[in-house]
Parts: structure tokens; C-alpha cells; sequence
């Protein structure tokens, strides 16, 4: 049985594409693509992927054949994976990009379908699927169940308003209003984090457990709360649609706080194909697509040097 990743990665993302959507009903769009005017930035232009040959060679035999490496992934979780539009089944976001780029490297295509969560894992031991991208965070109990190679590291981040100044770091909270969402990891983190400011004779954090991420936006647009804390790829997201809002950038935490691998989900039998998964993210990181994919989403923050296999020795 797959186990689900923290609640908080499932419900503040969801929240955050529902940021995305209010922000851009005033401009007549249900569902904005991260390409849409009235964005806080121009993304940037993903360069074009040539096939890598001795990548290409790389890739188990019977997927050359095949002509297509199947991709189970699991929607909508912004901004990784989301649908186009309301009703359609055109899958976007930045592992379908990274994907498509991963497969373009190695003369492959990546062909994606929607999967239900739970039946992600079970799925690729059956064989029905050749990976797995899924936004699966590494964990040891994964890692008996399939190998990572690992592309990215998330935690929780901040959101404020561009005109805040006076917050930077987790340690800016004390004293001051700050929304999260219910039952959220992030409710937990900065309970701790008030903890510490009581303990250095500061004034606490002020809670705000609001029960959906447009409600912390409503908070947080009329100075009620000075801040959000939630899911770091979800919040930078939501701030490439609103021109008014900042992911803050704390050194000390890349990633996020608490944060943890992402990578994609390959059979422990098929070590060639991780192989060539992971020799093409390499590329992909050498020469830039990788980092243009991250920017396009405002997640950045998110990088790691290199691509990393089961963290755990899974």
C-alpha cells in the first residue's frame, strides 16, 4: 500500500492551485496556465532537448521498442502535476515538463496518464507503468518498495506580502500573526517555532488555523495575519500568479524548513533505467533546462546540485 506523502504537501498544493484560480478569475481564466499574463514574472523559455545518443543507449531494450516509457502520475497537485483547464485531461506542471524533457534526452518519449494515488506503487510492481512521477517524496519505507533518483528537495516556506520587510526567517515570526492550515504540519512548525521565542523571552507566535489556503489568502491581503507558512513548491507557485505576494529565501533552509527529497519511482530491477534517468537529469541540470523548468513555477528554491539515488541506501 503506498503510503501518502504529509497531509500538509496534498492540502496546501491543492490550496495553492486554488489561489492561482482566484487570482486569475478576475482576468476571465478558470484555470491559468503558469504561462499567463498578469503573472508576477515572465517564466522562463525552457530550451529546446536534443537526444543525448550514448543517454539513448542507456534505456533497457524492450522500452526502445516499446517507442515510449509509461508514466503514472497523479493530478492535481500544483505545481508538479494539474489539468490544463476545468474538465480536461491534458496533464501540465513541472514533472510533466521535467518528464518530457527526460525523455527527449534520451530519444524515449515520456507518455503520462493519470493514476489513482494509491495505486501508484502496486501499479509499477504489476508492471503496468515503467516510473513513477508523482511528486513521491524519498522515504525508507519507500525505498523497499522501488528506487528513487531523487531531482529535488522540498519543505515549507513563507509567503508575505512584497511590502513586508520585517520578515525573513522563521525566527522574524515571534510576535507576530501568522497563517497555516489546519491540521497541517505547518500548524505543528510554527507551534514549535513560538515555542522558541516564548524560550527566548520574545512574544509567541499568533496562530491563525484557517481552514483553506484561499481563506490565508483573504488574511493575508486585509493585515489580518502578516504571513503564510505552507508548502514551499505550492506557495512559490501561487506567487508567480499574483504579482503582490514573495516567497521569503531563507539561506539556511534550501528546500524549505523540514525539508525532504522528490524524485522519480523506478522498479528495484530496472537499475539501467535509473541509470539513464539519472545521467539524463544530469544533462538536463548542465545545461540549464533543469534550473528553466524550476524557474518557470517560481521554485527555485528547490534545487540540488546533482541528482540523488535512495537517500535512505534503500
Amino acid at each position: 500500500m503506498l503510503p501518502k506523502p504529509p497531509a500538509f504537501l496534498r492540502t496546501a498544493a491543492v490550496g495553492a492551485l486554488t489561489f492561482a484560480v482566484s487570482a486569475a478569475a478576475l482576468a476571465g481564466c478558470a484555470n491559468p496556465s503558469v504561462n499567463q499574463s498578469g503573472s508576477s514574472s515572465a517564466p522562463a523559455a525552457i530550451p529546446a532537448v536534443a537526444k543525448d545518443e550514448t543517454l539513448a543507449s542507456l534505456v533497457p531494450a524492450r522500452l526502445r521498442d516499446a517507442g515510449a516509457v509509461r508514466v503514472a502520475t497523479n493530478a492535481p497537485f500544483a505545481p508538479y502535476q494539474m489539468f490544463a483547464s476545468p474538465g480536461s485531461e491534458e496533464l501540465i506542471g513541472l514533472e510533466i515538463d521535467l518528464g518530457h524533457a527526460i525523455g527527449e534526452t534520451l530519444g524515449v518519449p515520456f507518455e503520462f496518464s493519470q493514476q489513482p494515488y494509491d495505486g501508484l506503487i502496486p501499479g509499477l510492481q504489476a508492471g503496468k507503468y515503467d516510473i513513477l512521477m508523482a511528486t513521491l517524496f524519498d522515504t525508507a519505507e519507500r525505498e523497499q518498495q522501488l528506487d528513487f533518483v531523487n531531482y529535488a528537495r522540498s519543505g515549507s516556506g513563507i509567503l508575505v506580502k512584497k511590502t513586508n520587510t520585517d520578515i525573513k526567517t522563521l525566527d522574524d515570526l515571534c510576535g507576530k500573526a501568522v497563517g497555516v492550515q489546519n491540521g497541517s504540519l505547518q500548524a505543528d512548525l510554527v507551534a514549535t517555532q513560538g515555542e522558541k521565542c516564548t524560550a527566548a523571552g520574545k512574544a509567541p507566535v499568533e496562530v491563525k488555523a484557517l481552514p483553506a489556503f484561499s481563506d490565508e489568502q483573504l488574511a493575508l491581503n486585509s493585515g489580518s495575519i502578516t504571513s503564510i507558512v505552507g508548502d514551499l513548491p505550492a506557495l512559490a507557485y501561487a506567487a508567480t500568479q499574483d504579482a503582490t505576494v514573495k516567497v521569503l529565501d531563507d539561506p539556511a533552509a534550501p528546500g524549505g524548513y523540514e525539508s525532504s527529497l522528490i524524485g522519480v519511482g523506478i522498479p528495484k530491477s530496472e537499475k539501467q533505467l535509473s541509470e539513464a534517468v539519472a545521467k539524463a537529469i544530469q544533462k538536463l541540470m548542465d545545461d540549464g533546462t533543469y534550473k528553466a523548468i524550476l524557474d518557470k513555477y517560481g521554485v527555485a528554491q528547490t534545487a540540488i546540485e546533482k541528482p540523488l539515488t535512495n537517500q535512505h541506501g534503500g
